[in-house]
């Protein structure tokens, strides 16, 4: 999808949850140097309910091109799907809080030495996607085949909420790939589709 770098004064406001996903990294600050993050955007859908089913198309497929200012990031699509209920793509614990439906997409950049992975997760309110946010946990992620880099040394996860939505970031990196690179990728690429999810009604 295209990067959010149009228009002025949209704040993504987001309850950062931000974790090292274990591996070999063992790095115990995940969020590194972007921290919060303010963007600017642009609708790249229009404000139509998606169907269950829709997203993948309407958000991943297609290479990934990110312009925020002097911020510029290009990535290679890999992969994207649509889930009709939760249930393949997070925990039991996730379905309870409410998770009606999911999508998620996979970008390469580095020349292949790193994949980003990003999973929408779909609630019936804002509410419960916020308390979700807050609480979703590693562990209630079920990653599909492919969605981390082979021979990865540094991997980094975050969630952010949406509107009704809760938005699941995860980079992963092979030597040669800065830690500053992972953060960039990270941070920006999650808050790309956050900032896109609220021109939807979902």
């Amino acid at each position: 999808m295209i990067g959010l770098g149009a228009i002025a004064g949209v704040l993504v406001i987001g309850v950062i949850i931000t974790a090292a996903i274990v591996l070999l990294s063992g790095e115990e600050d995940p969020t590194g140097k972007p921290g919060p993050l303010t963007v600017t955007a642009t609708p790249s859908t229009s404000a139509t309910a998606p169907a269950p089913g829709g997203l993948a198309a309407d958000l991943f497929e297609g290479d990934w091109r990110f312009k925020l200012g002097d911020v510029s990031m290009n990535a290679t699509y890999v992969a994207a799907q649509d889930y009709p209920d939760c249930g393949p793509i997070a925990s039991a614990a996730l379905e309870k809080k409410g998770c009606r439906y999911a999508a998620m997409g996979i970008h390469d950049a580095e020349g292949g030495k790193l994949r980003m992975l990003r999973v929408i997760y779909v609630f019936d309110s804002e509410a419960e996607a916020t308390e979700a946010a807050e609480s979703v946990e590693e562990t209630d992620i079920d990653l599909p085949t492919g969605s981390l880099v082979a021979d990865d040394v540094i991997g980094k996860w975050v969630a952010k909420d949406s509107g009704k939505a809760v938005v699941v970031g995860f980079v992963t990196a092979q030597k040669g790939v800065s830690e500053e690179t992972v953060d960039d990728y990270l941070h920006y690429g999650t808050a790309d589709i956050a900032g896109a999810l609220i021109f939807m009604d979902l």
